[in-house]
């Protein structure tokens, strides 16, 4: 059966309902333009990153998936950005370790809003310290986190980004190849601000 034509109730919905959507993207003040920029470059870079560490048989996963955002002519090397993917809606971005020994070692960048309102751009770096069994909910990971970086979104510097990548990828990879995974979390330890701490079930990601 051909469908019913669209009558003035379905047109003037769709129109009031594109209004509402509109309105609330200029309240909330987002700069998704900036930010589908700066989710690029960080694609681009964790995408980077992936690479190298395959290069030394060191698994890693990148959030979201690069069949998400890219369309490979030579994989994993020669790619280009999907044009129908929206960078600007990407809220987090993460590169986790899936090599034998490192559970629970991710890098993570995520957007949120502060309690004034203003939108920041914060990255840590987790890892687990271990695990526990505990009467009531099973075995459990203990979680453990340094802070990157912590910015005003609009005004984020990809330079600073970079330098604090380029200081903790080398020595993730450094510690990869010497399999010690505790000396890669002393030097998170030592060098960057303490984050959250918290426990979570072995079993989940």
């Amino acid at each position: 059966m051909a469908p019913l034509p669209e009558d003035d109730f379905v047109s003037s919905l769709r129109n009031e309902l594109s209004r509402t959507q509109k309105a609330a993207g200029e309240k909330t003040g987002e700069d998704f333009t900036h930010r589908a920029e700066l989710n690029k470059r960080l694609l681009q870079d964790l995408w980077e990153v992936h690479n190298q560490f395959e290069g030394i048989s060191a698994h890693l996963t990148v959030e979201p998936s690069q069949t998400l955002f890219a369309t490979f002519v030579e994989y994993p090397e020669k790619w280009t950005f999907k044009d129908n993917f929206d960078f600007g809606a990407v809220k987090t971005i993460e590169l986790k370790d899936r090599a034998p020994g490192w559970l629970g070692f991710t890098l993570r960048f995520w957007y949120y809003r502060t309690p004034e309102g203003r939108g920041h751009l914060r990255s840590i770096f987790e890892w687990c310290e271990g695990e526990s069994y505990h009467r009531y909910t099973g075995w459990m990971r203990m979680m453990s986190q340094a802070v990157l970086f912590d910015g005003a979104e609009d005004t984020a510097s990809m330079r600073e980004i970079h330098a604090v990548l380029r200081d903790v990828v080398v020595k993730w990879y450094s510690a990869h190849i010497d399999r010690s995974p505790e000396s890669f979390a002393a030097h998170l330890k030592e060098k960057y601000p303490k984050g959250a701490s918290y426990a979570k079930e072995s079993y989940r990601e």
